[in-house]
């Protein structure tokens, strides 16, 4: 606010002292009227005018027209003062709303960034197969963010080199089909973040000296390249160029660091997955090998090549049997193993099964099988208790003896019993005993 000032003459005051100005004027005209000789009327008008006019133009001029010229000074400073104070609210407003809306477009930036980043995540979650893996990132990475070139280095087994494996780039798939590769350590971008494991972002290429000019990438303006690991495990590099200068910001590293760990992870889980089913692979491959082995030993000990069913009643398969045709064959599959089928034929050689019937037999089959592995494993187990019984029985028996001669004939004498139609000897060391 503006302070008064306590020189100004307040209008009331300004009034009485103009009354009093023409009181003692015209007092002065008076009293000037009555000593002085009689003037003509005109004359006298004129020189009371002009009397006046002198005596009261000083008042006036000090009393009104100064306060007044003063105070509209004031008037007109207050006005400035509060028209400046205008513009710098305005400009301030001006400045605050600039600044929102910067504010706003770095939101919606980054928004539409961690969009890009939760559709890219989406996508590489939604696939196992390392290979396809690879591709699709550097695919989604270029079409979500609109970079001109996505490489994805991975490290070879004795961590000397970074070998390229994934690219969306043109210029990139040269370089696929070249092998290309960088040393770890070496020049280039990639080849500083595979040896310290800390991101690096060239804004202007031609300034930047651990840039590689890339011919294949001649659009190239900005690079950045961010390490893909898990903990501390280093295993490669997500490279990312742009056609503009100054393209990347301190949001965009961090919105492209929390990418390269998503890629990360996703490599690895597809790792897994490969190695994982490459384990179940050799697993099935070990249990199949198993499976044909223990069945062909049981085949061995239990030489049925089939049974053949006429209607009335089950037989064992003769080789007339053998050469009977049929329309429907389904195998019988044991842990990946073909163990054996079951062959069916109809009275009537043009009828065609139906869905539903072939179904059936492909059931009728599985069970089949598993019912013959748990017929031959509950077989296999009886027999292995019946031999463990045996020799717990002679270990019983021997176990209670403490003459050699005594020990020697119960052995006999139980090997004979339990290997019927067998000699059994017992020889002590001697030189022409077999070396075991």
């Amino acid at each position: 606010m503006l302070k008064k000032n306590k020189r100004n003459t307040s209008p009331n005051r300004a009034l009485a002292i103009l009354i009093l100005s023409i009181f003692f004027v015209e007092l002065a005209i008076m009293i000037v009227f009555f000593t002085v000789p009689p003037l003509p009327p005109v004359t006298g008008t004129l020189f009371d005018a002009t009397i006046l006019i002198l005596i009261v133009s000083p008042i006036v001029y000090r009393f009104a027209i100064v306060p007044l010229y003063e105070q509209m000074a004031k008037t007109n400073d207050a006005v400035n003062q509060l028209e400046t104070l205008n513009l710098d609210l305005e400009k301030r407003v001006s400045d605050r709303t600039q600044d929102l809306e910067r504010a706003n477009e770095g939101n919606l930036r980054r928004t539409a960034q961690f969009e890009a980043v939760a559709r890219v995540a989406r996508i590489i979650s939604s696939t196992q197969t390392l290979e396809t893996l690879l591709s699709q990132v550097t695919e989604a990475i270029s079409t979500q963010f609109g970079f001109y070139h996505i490489g994805i280095f991975l490290l070879d087994n004795s961590s000397e080199f970074a070998v390229l494996v994934a690219s969306n780039s043109p210029g990139g798939k040269r370089m696929l089909e070249r092998n290309h590769r960088m040393r770890v350590g070496g020049t280039g971008i990639v080849g500083f973040v595979t040896d310290y494991g800390q991101p690096r972002v060239a804004l202007d290429v031609g300034q930047d000296a651990v840039f590689f000019d890339n011919p294949d990438l001649p659009e190239t303006h900005s690079e950045i390249a961010l390490p893909l690991r898990i903990g501390t495990d280093l295993f490669g590099a997500l490279d990312v160029q742009s056609t503009k200068t100054n393209a990347f910001s301190q949001e965009d590293i961090s919105v492209l660091s929390t990418l390269a760990d998503q890629v990360s992870i996703a490599i690895q889980n597809a790792r897994s997955y490969q190695q994982l089913r490459e384990a179940l692979g050799q697993a099935e491959a070990s249990s199949k090998q198993m499976g044909e082995q223990q069945w062909q030993q049981f085949m061995n000990r239990h030489p049925v090549e089939g049974y053949y069913f006429d209607g009335i009643e089950a037989r064992t398969l003769s080789p007339y049997d053998k050469l009977r045709s049929h329309s429907l064959a389904v195998p019988l599959i044991l842990r990946g193993a073909l163990i054996g089928a079951i062959k069916i034929s109809a009275s009537d050689s043009s009828r065609v099964w139906t869905e539903d019937e072939i179904a059936i037999a492909q059931a009728t089959a599985e069970r089949t099988a598993l019912a013959i592995e748990s017929a031959r494993l509950l077989q296999e187990a009886q027999k292995r208790a019946t031999k463990e019984r045996t020799i717990g029985q002679i270990s019983a028996k021997i176990g209670g003896l403490v003459n050699l001669e005594n020990i020697v004939q119960t052995t006999i004498q139980e090997l004979g019993n339990t290997l019927p139609g067998a000699e059994v000897i017992v020889q002590f060391a001697s030189d022409d005993l077999p070396k075991v």
